[in-house]
């Protein structure tokens, strides 16, 4: 979620690239996914259902040949006919339990990872998502993507993850463990850098997925992060909103939550949760979480 990686500067203008990126051909097998996991709890029955059907978008398919199409443009940042296509991030962590559910715009790419493609059975992909930053597995660690040779991880930690863990922290009042005491997703699912063709695909994407995931979370509170995030949620309440805020008692998946918008982590200028927002808004925040 939320990495961006840099490409050779040499590659031809005008093309795609991830399609023409050397890495685009890595054998997309991980050793980690060779045999199947057995004995894994996983999430409910409908957020394991759901989690796939995402994974497997029906639009992918619709998309990559269809000019027309809003995902047209996002699908084809990768190749659709490789086996190592990168699939959609459905989202990461305890859905079901989580009392925080950050919301951004679409997930970053980075080929080098070990991350769920075409040929992934159904029981590592819905591990690596529910169990993603869990401490007894080897997705993550310290915030670094575990790489596609199934040993090492990235030199860097997600610079995303790591802001939007403090921000999380902010609204709590102490720390706090990923993927349990907030789970993560996005109003696009697809992968793409620099939000490549998000604003063609967003109204699609949010109105096939968003309601259905957050009727499956338990979340007391939405933490959206971004433009993308606070106009999925100022559509859905026929309002422009500020660049923050807080609104309380708002019911969305069937429940009432309350829902904060905060600058994307990336943005310029202030943006820390505690700055941005008054001292009423953060002790109603803590309060739901409380």
């Amino acid at each position: 979620v939320g990495m961006n990686e840099s490409y050779p500067s040499h590659r031809a203008p005008q093309q795609n690239p991830m399609i023409h990126h050397q890495l685009h051909r890595v054998t997309p097998v991980h050793p980690i996914c060779r045999g199947r996991v057995n004995g894994i709890p996983m999430g409910s029955n409908a957020s394991d259902s759901l989690m796939l059907k995402i994974c497997r978008c029906p639009n992918i398919s619709l998309a990559h040949q269809d000019a027309n199409h809003p995902c047209n443009e996002i699908v084809n940042v990768q190749d659709f006919s490789w086996d190592g296509f990168q699939l959609p991030e459905p989202w990461s962590g305890d859905l079901d339990g989580a009392p925080v559910l950050c919301i951004a715009s679409n997930p970053s790419i980075n080929l080098k990872e070990s991350y769920p493609n075409k040929i992934w059975g159904d029981d590592v992909i819905l591990d690596f998502f529910q169990y993603r930053f869990s401490a007894d597995r080897r997705w993550t660690k310290n915030r670094r993507v575990l790489l596609a040779d199934g040993e090492s991880y990235h030199n860097k930690s997600v610079a995303f993850w790591n802001n939007v863990h403090r921000q999380v922290e902010r609204a709590y009042g102490r720390t706090v463990e990923m993927g349990i005491d907030y789970a993560m997703t996005e109003v696009v699912h697809c992968k793409s850098e620099s939000e490549i063709g998000v604003n063609r695909c967003k109204t699609l994407c949010a109105e096939t997925w968003m309601d259905r995931i957050i009727t499956l979370s338990s979340a007391k509170v939405l933490m959206l992060f971004g433009s993308i995030a606070k106009e999925w949620f100022g559509n859905l309440v026929g309002e422009k909103l500020d660049r923050a805020g807080v609104r309380t008692g708002v019911t969305i998946g069937g429940s009432s939550r309350l829902v904060v918008w905060l600058p994307h982590p990336n943005a310029r200028g202030v943006r820390n949760l505690t700055s941005v927002l008054d001292d009423l808004d953060v002790s109603l925040i803590r309060r739901s979480l409380g």
